[in-house]
């Protein structure tokens, strides 16, 4: 009778212990499936077929007369692009994949999906859809750049859109729409704006609202976890150039442009200097000032920050009225410096280890004041000598 109970038992016991297994399992492989839904959805991971599924539907717009530009042919028909791959880490864009263009690598991007645009079109009294004419869109994408991006200039239409060859001769409304669609592209915008500048890598063409960049090796996180005297030898040099980055951000334009999302992976190597490689929120002062000063309502003091460009909440009054109290240098000496790890090493002296916190989180403010132009010099000063007295190539491609 013992027996047959404990073999009763046993049985259940062994019953509810592949139960608990098997919802175990279950719960295991939901919660992979849905986190790896919303990687690929957030496009923190990517798949091919993602941007094979895009591209044949920009080159069926192309064919049906709705995507313009230079760079469709060659994506589409004739077949000087190949060797598509995307590149993960991009959140918030639609579409960002390195491809071969004549044997050259390039990045192609584009912003969004077409839904998430401003429509170029707005509803009259009596219902009907109302487009502008030409001259309209002229003024609208002027006024847009003006309050977005603080920027007056001349011939403003042939500098954003240098890839529609001869659009002026046939204005047609797909093709309004296409610029129109462009223009609320950060990126694109900024890049187009300073295709002087070497801080940027250039455009080379666009088709509908994809645009190729040139390719720039971005700061690999590899080494950084090595604390070998070589590694961190060539993160000194990273860190070198990109204090020079940062003072020709601050000096060579009219207005100082402020990185407002500061991640090392949006940083990059091209032709032995660093670049910006993602400009969706590269901004001049001026309109950053605007932005996290706007009158809105606030709790805390992050309620006005634009990403990393940091502000401050009135208190009596409870709104955002104080413009940007940090700098690139403070935001780049927390997130890249420390936060990063590129300059966290052993080998680091002492004295220069608090001056990257100081740096980092001036008098204590959690980030919200400005770190002191004497910091980059001293900084800059530390790379320089240990540089030196390492006395090796300074190659930063390392």
């Amino acid at each position: 009778m013992r027996l047959h109970v404990k073999r009763k038992i046993s049985k259940i016991t062994h019953l509810v212990f592949h139960r608990r297994c098997l919802l175990l399992v279950l719960f295991v492989s939901t919660f992979s499936m849905i986190s790896v839904f919303y990687l690929v959805q957030w496009n923190i991971i990517c798949l091919n077929i993602d941007i094979e599924a895009r591209l044949n539907t920009l080159c069926m717009e192309y064919n049906e007369g709705k995507a313009f530009g230079s760079l469709c042919e060659p994506l589409c028909n004739n077949g000087e692009i190949s060797a598509l791959s995307c590149e993960p880490m991009h959140k918030g864009k639609f579409a960002v994949f390195t491809a071969l263009w004549n044997n050259s690598l390039v990045v192609i991007k584009s912003h969004r999906v077409k839904s998430e645009y401003i429509p170029l079109q707005w509803i009259a009294s009596n219902s009907s859809e109302v487009f502008p004419n030409y001259q309209e869109l002229v003024e609208m994408v002027t006024q847009s750049m003006l309050a977005n991006f603080g920027v007056q200039k001349e011939n403003l239409m042939n500098r954003l859109y240098p890839f529609l060859v001869d659009y002026h001769n046939d204005v047609s409304r797909e093709l309004m729409i296409n610029l129109w669609q462009l223009s609320q592209d950060n990126e694109y915008v900024t890049l187009m704006i300073n295709q002087h500048s070497h801080l940027f890598p250039k455009i080379l063409s666009s088709c509908g609202t994809f645009y190729a960049v040139e390719y720039a090796k971005p700061i690999s996180r590899l080494n950084i976890y090595s604390d070998r005297l070589q590694d961190f030898v060539s993160r000194v040099r990273q860190a070198k150039l990109m204090l020079e980055l940062l003072d020709e951000l601050q000096t060579s334009f009219v207005d100082p442009i402020h990185i407002c999302d500061v991640k090392l992976e949006h940083f990059g190597l091209l032709n032995g200097r660093l670049v910006l490689l993602d400009a969706d929120t590269v901004f001049p002062k001026a309109v950053v000032d605007r932005s996290v000063a706007d009158g809105r309502k606030c709790w805390k003091h992050s309620d006005c920050d634009l990403f990393d460009c940091r502000s401050l909440c009135n208190k009596v009054l409870n709104i955002c009225d104080t413009p940007t109290v940090n700098n690139n240098l403070q935001t780049v000496c927390q997130k890249i410096f420390l936060d990063s790890g590129l300059l966290i090493s052993r080998y680091l002296p002492l004295p220069t280890s608090r001056l990257l916190r100081d740096c980092a989180n001036p008098n204590f403010s959690q980030g919200r004041q400005i770190a002191p132009v004497q910091f980059h010099y001293q900084l800059a000063n530390f790379l320089n000598e240990f540089l030196n007295m390492m006395a090796l190539p300074q190659n930063p491609d390392e």
